[in-house]
């Protein structure tokens, strides 16, 4: 009767053993972070752009009305400077109607996109910022030069608030200053020896980017097509911002004309 009584017991321990298998069932709110983690993980692995047949954004940007007359720059209180004439570049209006000096850029594109290694460029020759306005990948250096025979001083600011970022006289003849542009966003530059002197750059996070020149015009390529539209900003130092939809279609360049007038729209 004992020896039966113990077959028992055992056998009841054996089945408990079994049912448990030996471990503690894992907390679901333990196990919930690790389901977390791998979504993050598989998101920052994605492609850096959306898998869509690629097409492009032809980008026009108008001025509506006359075109303001550029007036010649007072630079004689540098003697150097005063040797060359330079007319504003706040306001620049091509013969065929179309604006200079616009950037022009996709407001979000999907994944991420690596900056390029070269520079951006920024050069002071005959007292004055070139080019005035260009765009950038977040994450390039910007090399600033002085190619002139008198003083410069750099002071330049970030966002749309221009805060402080960095303030640094260049000689004639100095070392280009080189700066990384770590985030998406406006960077000024003035002259505080030369206040007529001015430059922006405007840097975003993927390469669907450029400036109108003398034909008003930036061509975005290999644009990959989506279901929806993209927005698209175009940003000029005197009128602002604008937003415009434009679809992009596998294959096809989509035009997109933008108007800025004296107004500042």
């Amino acid at each position: 009767m004992k020896r039966t009584n113990i077959v028992v017991a055992v056998a009841a321990l054996g089945l408990v053993v079994a049912c448990s298998g030996g471990e503690k069932a894992p907390d679901a709110k333990k196990a919930a972070p690790k389901v977390e983690k791998k979504a993050e993980a598989a998101k920052a692995e994605a492609p850096a752009v959306p898998a869509g047949e690629p097409g492009g954004i032809k980008v026009i940007v108008k001025y509506d009305g006359d075109a303001p007359a550029r007036a010649k720059v007072d630079r004689s209180a540098d003697p150097y400077c005063a040797k060359t004439e330079e007319l504003s570049g706040e306001v620049i209006v091509n013969a065929d109607g179309t604006l200079a000096n616009t950037a022009v850029f996709l407001k979000k594109v999907r994944g991420k996109s690596k900056a390029p290694e070269a520079a951006v460029k920024l050069e002071q020759s005959n007292c004055a910022y070139s080019p005035r306005v260009q765009t950038a990948h977040k994450g390039q250096q910007i090399s600033i030069t002085n190619g002139d025979k008198t003083l410069h001083n750099v002071h330049s600011y970030k966002g749309a608030k221009k805060k402080n970022w960095f303030n640094v006289a260049q000689p004639p003849g100095a070392p280009a200053k080189l700066e990384k542009l770590k985030k998406a966003e406006l960077a000024t530059f003035k002259c505080d020896v030369h206040p007529w002197m001015a430059s922006y750059v405007v840097a975003v996070n993927h390469r669907f980017h450029g400036t109108t020149g003398n034909e008003g015009t930036v061509v975005l390529e290999d644009v990959p097509s989506k279901g929806k539209p993209y927005k698209l900003i175009t940003w000029h130092e005197k009128f602002g911002e604008q937003e415009t939809e434009v679809l992009v279609k596998g294959g096809e360049v989509a035009t997109v004309t933008v108007t800025y007038s004296g107004n500042g729209g």
